[in-house]
């Protein structure tokens, strides 16, 4: 499987001594512009990204949903900056607006 990480360097060398093809971007902008990059590639069945950028990707994770792709997969995964909990608000929302009432966890 292809799998490649973006993100700042010291969570992208984490993945890199595993395997993976990285990618390095500090901002939420670098990180979206690479995605964008790697979408349009198809090289990667998987991209591991930080948690802290679910907000910069959403756009492109959302389009590759709307045209029913399977691949590739975003792994979003905290990393040192100590946020979390950020994928499963978005999950939240998504399921709320799916069944027309607000979820509570």
């Amino acid at each position: 499987m292809s799998v490649a990480v973006v993100g700042p360097s010291s969570f992208v060398s984490c993945f890199e001594l595993a395997g993976a093809v990285g990618f390095e971007a500090e901002s939420g902008e670098a990180v979206a512009g690479i995605l964008n990059n790697l979408v349009e590639e198809s090289n990667f069945k998987l991209i591991i990204v930080p948690e802290r950028f679910v907000d910069d990707t959403f756009e492109i994770r959302s389009l590759i949903m709307l045209r029913g792709a399977v691949t590739p997969v975003f792994a979003l995964i905290p990393d040192l900056t100590g946020m979390s909990g950020m994928r499963l608000e978005e999950l939240k929302r998504i399921i709320s607006l799916a069944i027309g009432a607000e979820l509570e966890l």
